[in-house]
């Protein structure tokens, strides 16, 4: 009984760590987010990075006031880009054909 108990617990533990990491990464398309949107944790470091092969982005990020916070253009296949810390009640607008993934 000890061994299926040790076993069961060990298979629990591994799955439970799995799933917790598996939602961290958001693939997004051309349109306007929300943070709400996102469920993205304030205060706390996002990148964002391009993953399309052939198209460019644009990322704008608008505070709560509409005061653009940060504008960048990223490349195909680009290299993560630290994004500064967001807030509640910010919004973000991707533009163009890529497709953009924030962790």
């Amino acid at each position: 009984m000890k061994k299926i108990s040790i076993i069961l617990f060990i298979f629990l533990l591994f799955n439970i760590a799995i799933i917790a990491f598996a939602n961290q990464a958001k693939i997004l398309r051309q349109g306007f987010y929300t943070t709400r949107d996102l469920n993205l944790s304030p205060d706390a470091l996002h990148t964002i990075q391009n993953t399309s092969p052939n198209e460019y982005v644009s990322v704008v990020l608008f505070d709560s006031n509409e005061i653009v916070q940060e504008f960048v253009r990223l490349a195909p296949k680009s290299e993560k880009y630290a994004l500064p810390p967001i807030q509640i009640g910010y919004e973000i607008i991707i533009i163009g054909d890529g497709e953009v993934t924030i962790s």
